[in-house]
């Protein structure tokens, strides 16, 4: 699960951020640019799963 504070990915675009708020399904985020957004959790991935498939 997603939480304000997790970095996240992207999944479209390989840009990354972190989640400053939520409301119902979707997400605020800061991206890495500085630009902020709302997005849904189907187009988000946690950080460290990005991580965990690049190693394999």
């Amino acid at each position: 699960m997603i939480q304000i504070g997790d970095m996240v990915v992207y999944v479209k675009d390989g840009a990354r951020g972190i989640v400053i708020g939520l409301q119902g399904e979707k997400y605020h985020i800061k991206w890495e640019d500085d630009f902020v957004s709302w997005e849904e959790r189907e187009w988000l991935r946690p950080e460290s799963s990005e991580k965990t498939e690049q190693r394999e």
